[in-house]
């Protein structure tokens, strides 16, 4: 089932750096039960109308596409931002209000508003480049929200907190759902956008390597989140399990010897022999040690820049010493020359 559009606004538009500097515009689709936002380029509101045009050769948009200017150029010009801003929605809103409807119900226009059709979406119709970037920002936004509940969680099971303790679990775990579920889109999108489509030309392989890495790191971000709200989980239960009728000592000491059995067994450890267990804690000591020694190797760059900068600046003091000399020469001459001046008048 699509939705119904039932108005569309561009008030805003933003200048990005990436891959190069350029426009983009804010469009906001109000649709019956839902609203979205959709960012797009003048280009790609110009490769829209010319296929309106070679599909409907003699049926023109009601709205013209506001035209291209060369000599200036638009992108440097605010007030011609602001112009083809006004022109870009009057050429939507004339297509959405007109009684032709015959724009509306291309597939072109859904995808161009990403309109909800009721069926799994395509990725390369369903992201731009500009609107994966906007996705993948928001999800990491999402992931350091999560990551935000996860330590307010900590901080209410140590003020033995349960309820607020166990709230932020179940936001964590809602906001991991979706989470999951927009990183996958975000994957199946930039497969999409490597193959290209009409909208969105093929990626270079530079630009596709880099966003490969973005999402391979937005994906370890999640699974560790997971890792994390799972094992709070775990404490929580026990804590609402603890018998209320044990005194506080001897509740404490039965809290004691869980966290003792749960630290024999964690899923790191769990299956490994004492010749693995030993394995794994030298490779954690290596690993440690690696750290330790490229701290200490950032350590020695720092320093060596903080020489280098106080020898700068002993040098520098040294010029301004000299240079401070050379004024109060100066300064001695032209008192003497006024002198003579002086005497000559």
């Amino acid at each position: 089932m699509t939705e119904h559009i039932q108005a569309i606004f561009i008030r805003e538009s933003e200048t990005r750096s990436q891959p190069k500097p350029h426009t983009v515009y804010k469009i906001e689709v109000h649709a019956a039960v839902r609203n979205w936002i959709v960012w797009k380029r003048y280009s790609e509101f110009a490769k829209l109308n010319s296929r309106f045009l070679t599909i409907f050769p003699k049926n023109r948009p009601p709205v013209p596409l506001p035209s291209k200017h060369i000599f200036p150029s638009t992108f440097s010009d605010p007030d011609r931002i602001e112009d083809r801003r006004r022109g870009l929605e009057d050429y939507l809103r004339g297509m959405l209000s007109s009684r032709d409807d015959r724009w509306r119900q291309t597939e072109l226009w859904k995808e161009f508003l990403a309109i909800p059709t009721g069926r799994q979406l395509d990725g390369q119709a369903h992201y731009t480049s500009e609107s994966w970037l906007d996705e993948y920002n928001a999800m990491n936004s999402t992931a350091r929200e999560i990551r935000s509940l996860i330590n307010k969680r900590a901080t209410h099971m140590g003020r033995d907190e349960i309820s607020a303790s166990h709230n932020c679990t179940m936001q964590a775990k809602k906001l991991l759902i979706t989470l999951s579920s927009r990183t996958s889109a975000l994957e199946s999108g930039l497969t999409g956008l490597a193959n290209g489509s009409f909208f969105q030309g093929l990626m270079s392989d530079g630009e596709l390597r880099r966003r490969q890495d973005m999402l391979s790191t937005l994906k370890d971000e999640r699974d560790t989140l997971m890792r994390l709200v799972n094992t709070g989980r775990q404490e929580q239960e026990l804590l609402y399990n603890k018998p209320t009728s044990q005194s506080p000592t001897a509740a404490l000491q039965q809290q004691k010897q869980q966290q003792q059995q749960r630290a024999k067994e964690t899923e790191w450890t769990r299956g490994l022999d004492n010749g693995g267990l030993l394995t794994q804690q030298q490779q954690l000591m290596e690993d440690q040690d690696q750290q330790v020694e490229q701290f200490s190797s950032i350590l020695s760059r720092q320093r060596q820049l903080g020489i280098a900068i106080g020898d700068e600046l002993e040098t520098q003091s040294q010029i301004l010493d000299e240079l401070d000399g050379d004024v109060g020469r100066t300064q001695t001459k032209l008192k003497f020359a006024s002198k003579k001046l002086g005497k000559i008048k």
